[in-house]
């Protein structure tokens, strides 16, 4: 953490970005996902496994979270279903395709946190069939975010957002929408020092540290 702490101010100096005396206060809520995993371990890109390449403990979309939790001292919330993603990945990926072709909004599981008190919401999840996670629109149609600063990231495999954003803030009418990032799932899983300094980068950028 104080590693990451120490690329930010590096980084924030060099761009000529002053560190605001007070910070904002910033929730980063988050969809993501363990269990088999696309593209995780790969060493043969032509194999006929690899698709379905690994299992993962933790979530490329929760590392990047749990990062930029670190370097901006925001709060996590994640994103849970009632109804839990199957760890089969193919299964997942049926279920995800039924969500969106639907699209439904998934009920949401626990206690959904009081955007009252913060300022910046940044809101993370993977791309799912080139589209954003439907629980991620369940969550932001929750609240009137009329007035909040909110921020998209991503992990995907190649498709960058996707068009992902223009869903977010038709979810979000009223908010300020700021500039977001995509980082490639495998990156996040397999470098974390690249995956710290591309978000350490993108936060002095933007100004949200």
């Amino acid at each position: 953490m104080k590693k990451l702490i120490a690329v930010l101010l590096m980084l924030c100096l060099l761009c000529g970005v002053a560190m605001a005396e007070t910070s904002p206060r910033i929730l980063i809520a988050y969809v993501s996902r363990a269990g088999e995993n696309y593209n995780v371990g790969v060493t043969d890109p032509d194999s006929a496994s690899a698709a379905y390449a690994g299992y993962i403990e933790k979530g490329n979309t929760q590392i990047v979270a749990e990062t930029i939790a670190e370097l901006t001292g925001g709060d996590l919330y994640r994103i849970a279903t009632v109804e839990p993603y199957p760890d089969d990945y193919a299964s997942m990926l049926t279920r995800a395709r039924e969500e969106l072709d639907a699209d439904a909004r998934p009920e949401l599981a626990g206690e959904l946190p009081n955007l009252d008190d913060y300022d910046i919401i940044m809101i993370g999840y993977p791309i799912w069939h080139g589209a954003t996670p439907r629980p991620v629109l369940t969550f932001l149609e929750s609240y009137d975010l009329s007035g909040k600063k909110l921020v998209p990231f991503n992990t995907h495999e190649g498709s960058g957002q996707s068009g992902t954003v223009s869903e977010i803030a038709a979810s979000a009418p009223g908010a300020e929408m700021l500039d977001g990032i995509a980082i490639q799932g495998k990156v996040a899983q397999e470098d974390a020092e690249h995956t710290g300094e591309m978000l350490a980068d993108w936060l002095c950028k933007t100004g949200l540290y």
